[in-house]
């Protein structure tokens, strides 16, 4: 009598991307560029049949958006893009400010010639853009520009942190930058903070990150 051959399992076969993740990203994607305007409802069936599938993975991203913030559920209209108020730019950037204030604390008493020279550069890419006009160029720029002093704070808890505030800060600097009649205005506003941490000072700097915080919410209340 023949003895029955066990096969081995074969090896496991994970998929690096479900239809979930993708439409996740792409609807995130397509917030964060404007292309899906701030305010705008969502409707899944609608979504599902442009992507020619079922309206469960589209659910899945549209909570996984939900969780993120960059959905919110209005009454009686059902999920739609974050709208960022005066009020929530507001919060956000009291937020931002405490988190960047420890990162530019950080940065001054730490920094090296490296360091001013990269965030000169990036200073000078942001002014590149504004002298462009390319508003969405000259927001990516920005973002670089505070990622780097997050980077260089060497603390990873203030990254997490901040990382969490990334996308929020995104839809904020698209509203807040469009509101200034020169665009360089932007990217020379970021040079005191150089300064700052030229100094050492970690007082001195993390004064001089308030004030700029502060100069681009009344650039943006007045507007």
């Amino acid at each position: 009598m023949g003895t029955i051959k066990k096969e081995e399992p074969g090896p496991l076969v994970i998929q690096r991307h479900s239809v979930a993740n993708q439409v996740y990203f792409d609807l995130r994607a397509r917030i964060l560029s404007g292309q899906l305007p701030q305010g705008e409802r969502l409707v899944e069936a609608t979504i599902a049949r442009s992507l020619g599938i079922s309206r469960a993975p589209v659910r899945e991203a549209v909570n996984r958006l939900m969780e993120a913030g960059l959905l919110e559920n209005r009454t009686h209209f059902g999920p739609s893009v974050i709208q960022m108020s005066s009020d929530k730019i507001r919060e956000l950037y009291a937020v931002r400010n405490s988190i960047e204030s420890l990162a530019i604390q950080a940065v001054a008493k730490r920094h090296s010639k490296e360091d001013i020279a990269e965030l000169r550069r990036l200073i000078t890419a942001m002014s590149d853009r504004a002298e462009a006009e390319d508003l969405p160029g000259l927001v990516e720029a920005e973002l670089v520009f505070h990622e780097a002093l997050w980077r260089m704070a060497d603390n990873p808890y203030i990254q997490k942190i901040a990382g969490l505030l990334f996308d929020h800060m995104r839809l904020a600097l698209t509203i807040d930058n469009a509101s200034y009649g020169n665009l360089v205005d932007v990217a020379r506003e970021h040079e005191p903070l150089v300064e700052a941490i030229e100094t050492g000072d970690p007082t001195r700097a993390s004064e001089a990150l308030t004030r700029h915080i502060m100069t681009s919410l009344e650039t943006f209340s007045k507007s």
